[in-house]
Order: structure tokens, then sequence, then C-alpha cells
């Protein structure tokens, strides 16, 4: 009888137990990334808020109409986190700062910002759609490194991300070695020399052949970079220059940063086409 009972109450405490656990909730832990919202009936995007803080953020569309720059540099935001979290960048012509909040249902707020009073010229066109569209903003989302911001369901601004290494491209660069060709280099290019435009936002290189404009689309990966065809206008031009230059800008497949004002095409490892930051 005794071993029965015992028996018994074992089980009645193994019962207990077990029903006592399980009555609690099961919890899990929380996931290491953040989903944005639903936009415009888009499907849900994973990122975390730390992606916003990793790049430089290149203004690539206002109101849906992509934007290009003119200044020579172009338009960016730069996030930083802290106890008050603050964002800084560029108009295409003024330098801005301010700060911002956001939450986790991806709604952000910028505080008014100051902006620099630098008469814009050439450029005023992207500054006076930049700063309402950022004034406008109050929800954010992250997909494939492009930065959207939205006023309720509508996108009033796009950002490409760009790495902090590779924004050192920002700007214009004026040629002024290129290999290949015996005619020495102010014979090729007496006048006027080449001359390229990165637009980080665009993916895009424009500038000047040293006789006609062009613009020409880019892909990059790392240090590998490759210029698509582009596109120019039509002018005659004397001499070899423009076809040595545009030649030689098909073959290349790698740039490199001898410091921030000296800029290097490659074909794999040797250095064909030199810029200086103009």
């Amino acid at each position: 009888m005794k071993q029965t009972f015992f028996v018994l109450s074992i089980s009645m405490l193994l019962l207990q137990a077990f029903s006592c656990k399980s009555s609690k909730p099961t919890s899990t832990t929380a996931p290491t990334t953040e989903t944005n919202p639903v936009v415009n009936n888009a499907p849900t995007v994973t990122s975390g808020s730390e992606l916003l803080y990793m790049y430089r953020w290149y203004l690539s569309e206002v109101n849906g109409k992509p934007v290009r720059s003119e200044s020579g540099r172009s338009a960016h935001l730069v996030f930083s986190p802290g106890q008050v979290n603050t964002v800084a960048g560029f108009t295409g012509c003024n330098r801005l700062s301010g700060t911002f909040t956001i939450n986790g249902n991806y709604e952000i707020k910028f505080s008014p910002l100051a902006v620099t009073k630098m008469a814009c010229l050439n450029d005023d066109k992207t500054e006076s759609l930049f700063l309402p569209a950022i004034s406008q903003t109050n929800r954010w989302q992250i997909e494939n490194n492009v930065l959207k911001f939205f006023n309720g369901q509508t996108e009033v601004a796009k950002f490409t991300a760009v790495e902090a290494t590779t924004s050192k491209l920002d700007g214009n660069w004026e040629l002024n070695y290129i290999s290949g060709i015996r005619i020495a280099f102010d014979g090729l290019y007496p006048e006027k020399k080449p001359f390229i435009r990165f637009e980080l936002g665009q993916s895009m290189i424009s500038g000047n052949t040293s006789c006609n404009g062009f613009s020409s689309k880019y892909t990059m990966n790392g240090n590998s970079i490759k210029f698509e065809p582009g596109i120019s206008t039509m002018m005659a031009c004397p001499g070899n220059g423009e076809k040595t230059f545009t030649s030689m800008l098909q073959k290349v497949n790698k740039y490199a940063l001898s410091d921030d004002n000296t800029l290097n095409f490659l074909i794999d490892d040797v250095a064909v086409m030199r810029f200086v930051r103009k």
C-alpha cells in the first residue's frame, strides 16, 4: 500500500507541474530585423532601422520625377543615431542639418532644418523641390537599398544607398592622362579637356568628351565599374580626342582613388585614365 501511495503521489506531482507549465503563454525571441508597414498596398519590406545609418542617401527622385545635379555635387542626406538623432546633407546647392525622430511604426518627423544661404543659380530647382519634400515626410521605407519618403500614402522622395568610400566620387573630374595613343595629351586635347560628373543617385555619369556633352549609366560592385553605351550630342569633332576618350571609357572595368582628388580608371590592374577633382 505504501508503495502504491508513493507512485500515485509522484504521478500527481508530475501532472500538476505539467499543467502549470502549459498554462503559461510561450514567448519567442524578438526578431533582429524590423518590418516596414505596407505602403500603397506594396508587400511588407524587411529592413532594420540600422540600414538608415549605414549609408549616404543620394536623391534620385522627387514626386516621382528624376533629379540630376547641375552644381557638380549631388543632393544627399546622412543620418546619425544618438540621444538626439541628427541629419545632415546637401540640397544640390546648400548644406543642411537638423534633427529627427523615428518610431517602430516607421514614422519619421524632421525638425525645421538649418540651411545655408548660398544663391542657387544652376541647381535651384532641385533644392526648391527637395526641401519641401523633406518637410512633408512623415513615413519612411527601405527596400533593396532604396530609401523612400512618404507623406501618408504618397511617395514624395526616393534615395539611392551609397557607401562612404563610393560617395567620394561625387563631383566633377577632369581628365589629365589617357593611355594608348602616341599623341601628347595636350595635342589630343588642345582646347578643352574631357570631364565627367558622377550622379550617384542615378548611377550615372555625365560630362563632356572635349567636344560633345554625354551621359552614361554605370554598374558598380566594390571597385569594379562598367559603363554602358551612352548618349551624346552630335557635333562634328576635329582630331581623335573624343574617339580616344569614349573608346577607352567602354574598356574600363575598375576604378581607384589615389587620394580624395585623384581618380584612376583601370583595365584590370593597369591604369588607363586619370582624373583630378575640379
